[in-house]
């Protein structure tokens, strides 16, 4: 009898419901460093692999508190889910499903600096970005065999009218120099401020 009530007991056990595991979520960006203006893709997976769950995307700004609701997506075969972000400015990014967070995934944005060749010795440098960089520096260099030499320091003075929130900081300077060298503009990270990388222009021609 006593074996029966054990062998009872056991089957008991062995038919009690397991508690499922709870769900999580991934979340990742590609790239981690854009160009203001630029893109990034969020990507993650909801562990269950439901298709069309509703996962809530959100964002979290340079200088903002908090996560704020950017857009909701739907979980496609597998679970996955993706969505396209314009950061404007150093970004924390999380995917939200009922009560489960993603860990976050942070995007770096470096603002657009432009050199041009106006006119022999003239030239200017911009940039571009969602604040005025008015009163920040950016080096004007050469480059000298196979080292960047530093030139001199323009400082931005202007800001062209433009769409919000894009601001487009600019400077135009002079400065005696022979033709056909190849020359950049750099803006160290500091004059960047904390919601901004570093930036350099593309080589151009004196």
């Amino acid at each position: 009898m006593k074996r029966l009530i054990s062998i009872a007991v056991l089957a008991a056990c062995c038919a009690a419901p397991v508690a499922a595991a709870p769900s999580t979520l991934t979340l990742k960006a590609s790239p981690t460093v854009v160009v203001y203006g630029g893109s990034t893709t969020l990507s993650g997976v909801l562990s269950t692999q439901q298709a069309g769950q509703r996962v809530d995307i959100q964002s979290q700004e340079c200088g903002s508190p908090a996560f704020k609701k950017v857009t909701t997506v739907t979980t496609t075969t597998g679970g996955a889910f993706i969505y396209a972000a314009k950061p404007t400015l150093n970004t924390n990014f999380q995917a939200k499903q009922r009560k489960v967070t993603s860990p976050t995934a942070a995007v770096k944005v470096a603002p657009v600096l432009t050199l041009k060749k106006l006119a022999r010795n003239k030239f200017s440098v911009s940039a571009t970005a969602a604040q005025s960089f008015v009163g920040k520096y950016a080096i004007f260099q050469r480059l000298r065999t196979t080292k960047w030499v530093s030139l001199k320091k323009v400082t931005f003075a202007t800001v062209a009218p433009t769409t919000k929130p894009t601001q487009v900081g600019s400077v135009t300077f002079t400065i005696r120099m022979p033709l056909r060298l190849r020359i950049r503009a750099v803006m160290p990270a500091a004059q960047a401020a904390t919601c901004y990388l570093g930036a350099r222009s593309k080589v151009v021609r004196s």
